[in-house]
This record gives structure tokens, C-alpha cells and sequence, in this order.
């Protein structure tokens, strides 16, 4: 074992805190204006919006919005920040007084927004997905742990007790060995299944075209882009599963803990396959291979109202009155029991039938189970707060890039299999599919000039 000496201690210390005052912003500049962090928002119109209060103790130092007709609320509750159209700007003009930066930005938009945060040293708060692609996934997680910085992914249902109640039971072995994992959401409610670009329309005064299409491949601006529908598009978004995966599938990916698959695919698809949008309704599979003590198990995930098949402890359930399954949510199939997830947020989990759920509840008052309690969230929102401010460590927040990165990777690779055509195998270490050489342009993208990672 290695002996530091308290000398070499606070040699290393001093060291540490000159290199982070020097490249970061973090938390000793924070804590030099009384722990107010300098906040920038980076799309600020729709989603960006519910983020606005995160500013409300701090100082908000910029307001980034592609669409200054979208800024609304946004200058008016910070008159003194500066507003910007190009995050890019944004950065070159403001990046000394910047410490944390929070991404509400269309899908495509993100990885390159929050790379260039990252390598500025700056805390970073993403929408879900985190990422475009399986790429951008991999090398902001690698980026989030070189820097040690705050970091949070908008998968807001992360911080309830519900989902903390799922992965408690699971790891306790409520459900004995669990060989299936259903979920499924009643996305997409935007425009997909479409096959031919709608006619150009007219580009706003207000709205720079030029710097919303970002990284994407350029084209004219049409119907169901901007400000709402871009998501059903392969070129700017990753569909139904990427935008409601980190929320309905999180607490499958918590509670199995699996890394990567071994393979995905596309298991029934409508209406056929087109190379602009997402399909309306899909299903798909992952297979995810035997981890430690856990054997290997299967995920099914299903969208666009399709379901999996009502399980009979529903059907033949005396107390239930209901005998359908909700509009999301997810099924566990364990040897001992099946558990149902009711909703996209891991809300309300309970064994079925209901007998078994009342059983349980007894067992665990009585001691007769034991389980390890995951504590409370301060908030979603409030976790990334405290680990910018130095009140929690950096890797604090629980859906931080180290987690959501490999949950994005995993994601992702459906779209891949969709997009492939078959069943795709997957070498996560080389990030490639070994049966299908052509996934490569859906695992990683080219970038318009200005536009990449800069990696």
C-alpha cells in the first residue's frame, strides 16, 4: 500500500486547486461569488423554459436561443443577461464568466454544445436523449470523467421513489432471476412515418435557419421541423425511444445494471421503412448478456400504442378492476413474481397480482426481506445544483454522463437496427456492428464545417 505523507498531501492539494482554478470554472469560482454559480441557458422556447428557475438563486449570465421570438418569459425574468442566437458566440464572447451550462436544444444539437462545455470545464445539465448518436454518447462520458465537472441528464423521473422502489426490489431478489424486461410509451405524439419532405416554407425574421440545422445535414425549412416535430426526423432526432427511453426504460437500466448489449433489432415495424422519418409504431428487442451472478435476460420495448401481452396475474386478478395495461410503463418477468411500472416515471411499481403486492408489503414490515434503501433525491434538478456548487462531489448526480452515456448507447442502437434492417450484433469496446460494416453512418455522423465535437 502506498504511503502519502501530509506534506505530499498538501502539496497535491495546492497543485489540484491551481489547476482547477486555472481551467475550470467550477466550484472555487462559485464559491468566490458566494456559492452563485454563472448560469447559461441554451435554448430557452419549449422545454428549454422549465429550466429557467434553476437560475433563480444563481446569477444567469446568458441567454442562448436560436428563435428570438421564443424567448418570451426569458428576458424578462433575467433583463441583465446577454442573449444570443449561436451558443458557439455565445462561448467565444462569455466563457470566463460562464460556469454551468443547461442544454434544451433539439437532439441534434446537444453533443456539440455540451463537448464544447465540457472542455471549458463547465457543468453541464443535458435534456434527454444526452446524445445524437452512440458516438457522441461514448466520448462525452470519456470527456465527463477527465474533467470531473457536474453533470446531469434531463431524465427527471431519475430522482423519484418510485424508481428508486424498482431497483431496491430488484437487487433485493423480490423477483428471483429476471429473464424479460417489457416497456412500452404511447409515443411518438409528433409527426413520423413520413416518407417525403413537405414543401419549403418561409424562414422567420426572428429565426436563424442557418445555426437551428447545426451539425445536421443542411436543407430547407419545412413543416414539422421548427418548433415542434424535428423529433419523428432521422437527420435531428432519435424518435420515440430516444426521447421517452431515458424516462420509461430508466428504471430498467438502473435496476439490471447491464452494460451494453450484445444485440439489437427491430422486431415489427409501420409503415415501411422510408430514410427520412421514424416509423409510427415499432417494436424491438435487445439481448443483454450474463453480468457477474446475473444470467443474461432480454429487453422488448414498444411504441406508437403498441404493447406486450397483458400477463395473466392481470387477467385472472379478483381485486383489479382494470384489466388492461396502462399507456406506458414497463413489466419485469422474474422466477418469483412479475413487477408492473405504471407510467413513464417510474411511479406507483407494484407486484402482480395484488395479493403479491400485499404480501410483499407484510414481508417488509416485518423484516422478512431485507433491503438496501437507495436515499432520497433533493430533486432532479437540485442534485446537479449541489455537486456544481461543491456541496456534493462532481459524480454525485445520479443520471450524470457516466450513467447516461452508456443508457444513450444502449438506446440508441435500436434506432441502428431500424435503420440497418435486421439484427445487428454489437461490439461496444470498438463501438461497431461486426454483421452489418454499413451501421457505421448511424453510430457516428459527419459534421458541418464549424459543427463537430472538437475532438
Amino acid at each position: 500500500m502506498s504511503h502519502i505523507t501530509r506534506r505530499k498531501f498538501i502539496q497535491g492539494s495546492l497543485s489540484a486547486m491551481a489547476v482547477m482554478a486555472a481551467t475550470g470554472p467550477s466550484i472555487l469560482r462559485a464559491d468566490a461569488a458566494n456559492n452563485k454559480l454563472g448560469i447559461a441557458h441554451i435554448g430557452v422556447g419549449g422545454r428549454g423554459g422549465a429550466h429557467l428557475g434553476a437560475s433563480g438563486n444563481h446569477n444567469c449570465v446568458a441567454l442562448c436561443e436560436v428563435d428570438l421570438g421564443r424567448l418570451g418569459n426569458a428576458t424578462r425574468r433575467y433583463p441583465d443577461a446577454k442573449v444570443f442566437q449561436d451558443w458557439r458566440k455565445m462561448f467565444d464572447e462569455l466563457e470566463r464568466q460562464i460556469d454551468a451550462v443547461i442544454i434544451s436544444t433539439p437532439d441534434h444539437q446537444h453533443a456539440p454544445a455540451v463537448m464544447r462545455a465540457l472542455q471549458a470545464g463547465k457543468h453541464v445539465y443535458c435534456e434527454k436523449p444526452l446524445t445524437f448518436n452512440i458516438h457522441e454518447a461514448r466520448v462525452i462520458a470519456q470527456e465527463t470523467a477527465r474533467r470531473k465537472v457536474a453533470t446531469q441528464m434531463g431524465n427527471q423521473g431519475h430522482a423519484n421513489q418510485g424508481n428508486r422502489r424498482v431497483v431496491e426490489w430488484v437487487r433485493a431478489g423480490v423477483l428471483g432471476t429476471i429473464t424479460e424486461v417489457h416497456t412500452w410509451t404511447n409515443r411518438p405524439v409528433w409527426p413520423q412515418g413520413i416518407a417525403q419532405r413537405p414543401p419549403t416554407i418561409d424562414v422567420p425574421q426572428n429565426l436563424d435557419w442557418d445555426v437551428w440545422i447545426g451539425p445536421a445535414p443542411f436543407r430547407e425549412r419545412h413543416q414539422h421541423l421548427h418548433p415542434f416535430g424535428w423529433r419523428g426526423w432521422i437527420d435531428f432526432g432519435c424518435g420515440a425511444i430516444g426521447d421517452m427511453g431515458a424516462h420509461t426504460w430508466d428504471c430498467v437500466w438502473w435496476a439490471m445494471d447491464p452494460d451494453a448489449p450484445s444485440s439489437a433489432e427491430c422486431l415489427r415495424f409501420e409503415p415501411e421503412r422510408n430514410s427520412e422519418t421514424f416509423p409510427r409504431r415499432a417494436a424491438y428487442k435487445w439481448e443483454f448478456p450474463a453480468k457477474g451472478d446475473r444470467p443474461a435476460f432480454d429487453a422488448y420495448w414498444y411504441e406508437g400504442g403498441w404493447k406486450p401481452e397483458v400477463p395473466e396475474e392481470i387477467l385472472n386478478d379478483p381485486a383489479r378492476r382494470n384489466k388492461d395495461l396502462p399507456g406506458s410503463g414497463s413489466l419485469f418477468i422474474g422466477t418469483k413474481g412479475k413487477l408492473l411500472v405504471a407510467g413513464d416515471y417510474g411511479n406507483s411499481p407494484r407486484l402482480i397480482p395484488e395479493s403479491a403486492m400485499t404480501a410483499l408489503s407484510e414481508d417488509l414490515q416485518a423484516g422478512k426481506v431485507e433491503v438496501e434503501t437507495i436515499p432520497a433525491s433533493p430533486g432532479h434538478t437540485a442534485e446537479w445544483l449541489r455537486a456544481c456548487t461543491g456541496q456534493e462531489a462532481w459524480d454525485y448526480p445520479k443520471s450524470n454522463f457516466l450513467y447516461a452515456g452508456p443508457l444513450n448507447e444502449a438506446m440508441n442502437l435500436a434506432n441502428v437496427a431500424y435503420l440497418v434492417g435486421r439484427k445487428i450484433q454489437w461490439d461496444a469496446a470498438n463501438l461497431r456492428c461486426p454483421n452489418a460494416p454499413e451501421a457505421d453512418q448511424y453510430i457516428r455522423r459527419e459534421y458541418r464545417k464549424g459543427w463537430d465535437l472538437g475532438i
